[in-house]
Parts: C-alpha cells; sequence; structure tokens
C-alpha cells in the first residue's frame, strides 16, 4: 500500500500517474520474465557451505524465496520510474535542438540511449546535460553491452565509483558527474566495459 510520503516522493520525480507506473513495471516483467528461473545451485561442496555458516555467512545453502521476490519489485520498480521520468523522442529532439530523425539515427546508431516504454523508446534523462548530452556520452556507449541491462545502465551513470576519485573536488563521483566535471572519460569508458 502506497504511503502519502510514497505519492509525495513520486510526485517529485515527475510521476503521476501511477497505474502507467505499474504497467509499465509488468510489461517489464513480460519482456524480462526473470522471476520463473528456478535458483541456481551455489556449487559449494557441504564442507564450504558449512565453513561459511560458521563464519556467519547468510543465504549459503539456501534460496530465499521472498528475497528473490523483493528484488524483482525494486528492479521493475526502477526500471518503471526510468521509462515514466524519460524523455519522449519529440522532447529530446527539442531539448538537443535537433529533429526527431535526427533523435531516431542516434538512437539506431547507438550514441544516444533508449529503452522501451508503452509509447516506444524513450530516453533516460541520465545522459543528458544542459544544451546537450553528457561530454563523452557516445564513447561511453560504445562500449556497454547491447545486452546488459537498462537498469544497470542506469545505475552504472548514477553511482558513486572509488575509481573515479576527483582531484579537484576531492570526492568519488558517479560517471555523469564525472562526465559533468569535465574529466576524461577515459575512466568512465574502462569501467564501462565490465558492464
Amino acid at each position: 500500500m502506497l504511503t502519502e510520503q510514497d505519492l509525495r516522493t513520486l510526485l517529485e520525480a515527475g510521476i503521476t500517474n501511477i497505474e502507467t507506473l505499474a504497467s509499465v513495471a509488468a510489461a517489464f516483467l513480460r519482456a524480462h520474465p526473470i522471476y520463473p528461473v528456478q535458483p541456481i545451485s551455489n556449487a559449494l561442496s557441504e564442507q564450504e557451505e558449512a565453513f561459511l555458516l560458521q563464519g556467519g555467512a547468510a543465504g549459503v545453502g539456501t534460496y530465499d524465496k521472498e528475497g528473490a521476490a523483493q528484488n524483482i519489485t525494486v528492479i521493475a520498480a526502477e526500471y518503471a520510474q526510468m521509462v515514466a521520468t524519460s524523455l519522449s523522442q519529440q522532447q529530446a529532439a527539442r531539448r538537443l535542438g535537433v529533429s526527431t530523425s535526427r533523435v531516431r539515427q542516434r538512437l539506431d546508431n547507438g550514441s544516444l540511449y533508449a529503452v522501451d516504454g508503452p509509447a516506444g523508446r524513450v530516453c533516460p534523462k541520465f545522459q543528458f546535460a544542459d544544451g546537450g548530452t553528457l561530454p563523452g556520452l557516445e564513447a561511453v556507449l560504445g562500449v556497454i553491452s547491447a545486452g546488459t541491462h537498462p537498469v544497470v545502465v542506469q545505475r552504472f551513470f548514477l553511482t558513486s565509483s572509488a575509481d573515479l576519485e576527483s582531484d579537484t573536488l576531492g570526492q568519488a563521483l558517479c560517471p555523469r558527474d564525472w562526465l559533468l566535471t569535465g574529466h576524461s572519460p577515459d575512466a568512465v569508458i574502462l569501467l564501462a566495459r565490465e558492464l
């Protein structure tokens, strides 16, 4: 059940239609049927399991169905939020000052990132900056495998990395902020190859 705080948070993120959010999450689960997959054996010997359990390891030798369902819920919700707040191709064209056919060309050649939404391909906001796209975006997208899950791509761009420690700012940055602050995209490209 959604609390008032949940509704406020969604509204602040620009999500006003909960049914659309749920519909996108359901479409995601239909397109990515990760829930019926049987758990893979952890392939540990009985001695290895016993050793890990004695050391306090959790989840060894068991399958947590409730935890797996929670993980799927989180991923589906992140995907739905990404789609719900993405720019349509027309909005992306206006933001970039180009035609929608140019946006489609960039989507097709991989220099702009898109995910599938109920109304077609949409462009997640993490890749945009004032007046254009992130500096070095094309080079970074060029090394990300086409099969990389969209939630992984978004998390990659928005999660701080110790490998992106900025000497000028004195802190670790996420790839998006690294590129926005004028750092070389080379470090982000190296990280993106590992996705």
